[in-house]
Formats: C-alpha cells, sequence, structure tokens
C-alpha cells in the first residue's frame, strides 16, 4: 500500500506542475528555423550519403570535423558530432573510429561546453553500452542527460528521446514502476515541443508494458496507434518498426498463426516498398525466416536468410548479430539438427545471464530447447524447457506484480487527451449528415440481413441443439454409471480387501504384498472411472494431479500451462478432463514422443484447450476413415457436447490437437 500512495502521490505531483506550467506560455518550446548551415554539414545529415559510401561519409565527417578542434572551435565540432552520432544510433552502426572519437571528445573537449550542448555524447555511448548488454551502464548514461532542464526545442527533444529510452532499459531490467514513469516522463517533454511522432513513440514502449501485464488488446491497440501516426507522417523507418513490434505482442502471447501471417504480410510490404534500412531488413528477415520454419518451408526460408547474410556480416550492433546468429542456429537445427552449430548462442549465454539480459536470453534458449528436442535429448529438453521458464519468469515477475498499470493507463489517457486539445485546431466536417445517413442506411440493411439469416438458421439450429442435446444425455448416463462404478470399488472393494489383509497372520509378508497390490490396482480402476475429488477440487487441480501421475508412472515429460478462471459447469470441466486423459493416452500409445504440453486457457468469451507432442505424426483425413480412430472420434465429440470444436492437425513434427468452447 505504501508504494501504492508513493505513485498517486508523484503522478498527482506531476498533474500539478503540468497544470501549472501550461498556464505559462513560455511552457513550450517552438520550432526554430536553424541559420544557413555549411554545406559539409547539410551533406553530412542526409541519409542517402551515409547509405552511399560508408566510408566516403566517415572521411568527409572526420575532415570536417579536426578542422573544427584544430581550430578550437568546440561548439561547432559538438554540433557536427551531434549530427554524426544521431545518425548513426539511428542505423545501430558503433563503428569503433566514430567510438573512438566520441571517447577522445568526452575526456578533452567536453567541459569547454555547457551540459544541454553535449548531450549527444551520453546518447551515443548509453546506446553503445545497451548494445553490449552493459544495462546499468547504458541506464545510468541515460539518467545523466535526463538530470538536466531543458532551455530550447532542441534540448527539449533530446530529454525527451532519453526518457523514452531510459523507460525501455528499465523495462529489459525489469523495473516497470521507473519504466512507466520515465516513459510519462518522455510524454511530457514531447507535448512541450508538440511533437506528434514523439508523443506516438510512447505508445512503443507502453506496448512492452501491456504485453508484460498480460493484456493483448492493449497491447495490439498501443501498436495499431503508432502504425497509424507514422503512416499519417511518412515515417517509413518507425511505421515498420511498430509493425516489428505489433509481430513480438502476437508472439509473446503464443498466437503463432495471427503472427507468422502478419509477419508474412508485413515482409511482402517491406520488400515491395523497396525502403533500403539494414536494421529494418535484419529484424523483420528474422520473424521472417522463424515463420518459414515453423511452417516448415525451409526452401523459403534459406532463400531469405540468404539474403540477409551480408547485411549481417557487415552491421556492427551485437544486438543485431546475435539475433541473426539466432535464427541461423534455429535454420540450421530444423535443418540438420546432427550438423547444426549453436557455439555463439551457448558461448553468448554467460554474459547475458550476467547482465540480467533475460529478455535474449530466453530467446538463445528457446534455440536450444528446440535444438534438443529436434535431436530427443530427453535430459537436455527438461533442462532447456525449465531454463526458459526461468528466464521468462525472471523477465516477467516484475511485471506480473504491477500494480500500477492502471493508473498509469489513467494517466496517459489524461496526457492523450491533453495532447489532442493543445494540437488540434476547429474541425469542420461538411460532410457529417452525409456520413450520419450512409451509416444509418447501412445499419438498417444490415439489420434486415441479420434478421433474415437468423429466420433462415433457426430450423437449422433446433435441430442442431436436438443432436447435441442426444449427444451430451448419453456422456452424462455413461459418467454417471461410472461414478457409481468408481464408488463401488473405491468404498466397498478395497474396504473389504484391507480388511481381509489384516486378518492374516503377520509373517504372511507375501500374501501381503499380493492384497496391496489388488487394492493399488482397485484404486487405478476407481481413478480412471471417476478422478477422485474432482467436483471437491476443479479442473485445474484435477489436470495437474493427472500430469503429475503420468510424469511418474512413464518415461515421458508433460507439461501444463493453465489459466482457467472456472468459466464453465462441472459437467463441462468433466468432458474437458476426459478429453486429456483421451489425448494423452493416444499420445503414449502410438506417438513415440518424448514431450508434451497441456495449455488450458480462459478470456472473456471462450474456453481454449490445447495438447501437443512432438511425436511422429500421422495422417489425420486417413486415420478418421479407419476403424482404430475411435479415441479420435472420442475427442471430436465429447468436444461437441459441450459447445466446442475440435481441431486436430499433424505433420511429422508432432500433432496438436485444439478444443474452442465457448462459453
Amino acid at each position: 500500500m505504501p508504494t501504492i500512495k508513493k505513485i498517486i502521490f508523484l503522478l498527482f505531483i506531476f498533474n500539478i506542475i503540468f497544470s501549472c506550467k501550461e498556464k505559462n506560455e513560455n511552457f513550450y518550446f517552438e520550432k526554430v528555423t536553424p541559420p544557413k548551415e555549411e554545406p559539409t554539414k547539410v551533406w553530412l545529415r542526409k541519409n542517402e550519403n551515409y547509405n552511399a559510401n560508408k566510408e566516403h561519409y566517415i572521411k568527409v565527417f572526420l575532415d570536417y570535423y579536426q578542422s573544427k578542434i584544430s581550430k578550437k572551435d568546440y561548439l561547432n565540432a559538438s554540433k557536427i558530432l551531434d549530427v554524426v552520432t544521431t545518425k548513426f544510433v539511428y542505423f545501430y552502426d558503433f563503428d569503433p573510429r566514430l567510438t573512438k572519437v566520441v571517447k577522445e571528445f568526452d575526456e578533452k573537449y567536453r567541459s569547454e561546453l555547457p551540459p544541454l550542448k553535449t548531450t549527444h555524447i551520453d546518447n551515443y555511448l548509453a546506446n553503445l553500452e545497451f548494445d553490449k548488454d552493459n544495462l546499468k551502464k547504458a541506464r545510468d548514461y541515460f539518467l545523466k542527460i535526463t538530470a538536466l532542464e531543458p532551455d530550447d526545442y532542441k534540448s527539449c527533444y533530446k530529454i525527451a528521446r532519453a526518457y523514452y529510452d531510459l523507460s525501455y532499459t528499465y523495462f529489459i531490467l525489469g523495473d516497470l514502476k521507473n519504466s512507466i514513469e520515465a516513459n510519462e516522463k518522455s510524454r511530457i517533454y514531447s507535448i512541450r515541443i508538440r511533437d506528434k511522432e514523439s508523443i506516438a513513440s510512447i505508445d512503443l514502449n507502453y506496448i512492452n508494458i501491456y504485453k508484460a501485464n498480460g493484456s493483448f488488446e492493449k497491447a495490439i491497440a498501443s501498436a495499431d496507434n503508432v502504425i497509424q501516426v507514422f503512416k499519417e507522417t511518412g515515417n517509413t523507418y518507425d511505421y515498420f518498426m511498430a509493425k516489428y513490434n505489433k509481430c513480438s505482442v502476437y508472439g509473446f502471447f503464443n498466437k503463432r498463426q495471427l503472427k507468422n501471417k502478419y509477419i508474412h504480410q508485413t515482409y511482402r510490404e517491406y520488400t515491395d516498398s523497396k525502403y533500403d534500412n539494414d536494421v529494418l531488413l535484419l529484424c523483420i528477415s528474422d520473424y521472417e525466416i522463424e515463420a518459414l520454419i515453423e511452417e516448415n518451408k525451409l526452401n523459403e526460408a534459406r532463400i531469405v536468410l540468404e539474403k540477409i547474410k551480408p547485411v549481417a556480416e557487415k552491421n556492427t550492433s551485437q544486438n543485431w548479430q546475435k539475433d541473426y546468429q539466432a535464427t541461423l542456429a534455429l535454420y540450421q537445427i530444423n535443418k540438420d539438427v546432427k550438423t547444426c552449430n549453436t557455439k555463439y548462442i551457448e558461448n553468448s549465454l554467460p554474459n547475458l545471464l550476467e547482465h540480467k539480459n533475460y529478455e535474449r536470453a530466453n530467446l538463445f534458449y528457446d534455440v536450444l530447447l528446440e535444438k534438443a528436442i529436434q535431436s530427443r535429448d530427453l535430459d537436455k529438453v527438461v533442462f532447456y524447457n525449465n531454463e526458459v521458464y526461468r528466464t521468462k519468469d525472471s523477465l516477467s515477475s516484475a511485471k506480473s506484480r504491477l500494480i500500477n498499470l492502471e493508473l498509469a493507463a489513467k494517466y496517459e489517457t489524461k496526457e492523450k487527451e491533453q495532447e489532442i486539445k493543445l494540437q488540434q485546431e476547429t474541425i469542420i466536417n461538411k460532410n457529417a449528415v452525409i456520413v450520419a445517413l450512409i451509416l444509418i442506411f447501412i445499419a438498417l440493411l444490415l439489420i434486415i440481413i441479420i434478421y433474415y439469416l437468423k429466420q433462415k438458421q433457426k430450423k437449422l439450429s433446433l435441430e442442431k441443439e436436438r443432436s447435441l442435446q442426444f449427444t451430451k444425455n448419453l456422456l452424462d448416463k455413461t459418467e454417471e454409471e461410472r461414478k457409481r462404478i468408481a464408488s463401488d470399488l473405491h468404498d466397498s472393494v478395497s474396504h473389504e480387501l484391507l480388511s481381509l489383509k489384516h486378518s492374516f497372520e503377520a509373517s504372511q509378508l507375501q500374501l501381503n504384498e499380493k492384497v496391496d497390490n489388488i487394492i493399488n490396482d482397485i484404486r487405478a480402476i476407481s481413478r480412471n472411472l471417476h478422478p477422485v475429488l474432482f467436483e471437491k477440487i476443479g479442473l485445474e487441480a484435477s489436470l495437474e494431479q493427472f500430469v503429475e501421475r503420468i510424469q511418474s508412472t512413464h518415461r515421458f515429460m508433460i507439461t501444463s500451462e493453465i489459466n482457467y478462471q472456472d468459466g464453465l459447469t462441472t459437467e463441462k470441466e468433466l468432458q474437458i478432463y476426459r478429453i486429456v486423459q483421451e489425448a494423452v493416452s493416444n499420445i503414449i500409445k502410438y506417438a513415440e514422443a518424448i514431450a508434451a504440453k497441456i495449455v488450458l486457457t480462459e478470456n472473456k468469451d471462450t474456453v481454449t484447450l490445447e495438447i501437443i507432442d512432438n511425436g511422429k505424426g500421422f495422417n489425420v483425413e486417413e486415420t478418421m476413415e479407419t476403424k482404430d480412430a475411435f479415441g479420435l472420434h472420442n475427442i471430436i465429440e465429447r468436444s461437441k457436447a459441450i459447445g466446442g470444436q475440435a481441431h486436430i492437425t499433424s505433420t511429422d513434427k508432432g500433432t496438436k490437437i485444439v478444443v474452442q468452447i465457448k462459453k
């Protein structure tokens, strides 16, 4: 509670300060047209000159910079250093020659200038340390910038950007409270310069914050908002980077089909745009390759991989190198696990863990887990599976306890409303009446169509309902009979055998042991016929007991991931339990798998059950036509009986059963 009160107090203080400054006419900084610059400086500002010939670009810069230093014109030397470092950071290019110049200026000449004129030095060094996974050093450099107060448009922009980068750094370190606070400070300074793109960028950080808090809808909404803003402003780089972040949302929430579909669209859109940027090419291509590998399209993945290979080899960013190496290893594992090379990933992990970069460590452990699964190495599968969950928990433990997200969201909404109020001029919409009439017409048309379709489908619905009710009654009667038999076996027969055991002499150990076995067999039969205490402990606990029982009785790794809030009736829960029993039994008997996973999730409208294994797979259509497919038909019929639908897919990589039940 003290923490919440402190946060509310801080937000209240920010509100007061913001409101007071709002009344001051000098609160906002206006963008000033710069005086006419020297031709060399103008040339260095242009991205096309950097892209055309980087070596020539660096030579021009160094000549110009040294000429200013030789004349002791430290102010203009700092200004051109600002232009070039900003550009190199933008392209994630940490060229050693530029780094040497930056450090030299920091040590020898920086003290000659006011702190606000040299914030680009700290910004470059912060991004350099971030790229090397030295997150705490990066944080400290950003804090040096944010400790200053702006005196013009440019310095305000720099501080807003530093708060933005600081927010993301805190996020990676798992400090969500400071991440939100820094993000909102970035918003305040961005509003002070009325920069639409800077304000929109705040949502980029909120994508991660909402992901961490488990809010898929809010994360997607933030991504869509940023995409729309950058599309309107014509900012191609940040437009595609926002789409890349949206893909990460789908991946984080394990919506693989949506993720793969969206990345294919984004990749095609990027290649069709002819926009040339190494960073965008690498990050979008990494996701495209991952999607193609998941779809078992290795030849297409290889083509994309070969396309980005020369770009990755020349890129100086360690972060993008790590992502490329992870993608390369994932491709090699799926192509031929016996010859794949994961040394780079294995050697990088200690440094990532030392610097608490759990986000990339989690990515690397995912790759090594895939290798272990493909190699069918059970011990490593168990080890890397545990490491995947451990690093994810380390990354999200602070996030899962985030209690001030609602306050931040309210604060964010308030600031957005203020931004719209300040930036918008009076809007006169001459077509409002026409649009309203069109909407009314469309609404009426839709009502008529819906009414017609409902009447037409009413008869079909009644027939379907009768069929489902028949199946449900049949299953209910079966469960009642099983429950009666289970009770008789457990309470009567088991009790009588126990009495029989105690009636014999103590020396008859062999007989006692045999009776023990009979009792255990009867109890096992009882559990199979009807799970003991199911109605009392509920579906989640029953599934966890089932998983533990399978783990203890078979050399087989099975895990569960349950996010269920008792949204179904006990009868429907019992059918879900039976479906899991049937599916796992089939896996053990036929799949030749070494691992399986049970996922049960509940959202507003549906409950989704997934059972996934890494077995040899089978032809679903052919198998369903045979007489040995009773288990699969049983799963399908049970799903229908509780208002759900089962989908079964299988490849040589394994089988996946998905059951969706409407609440």
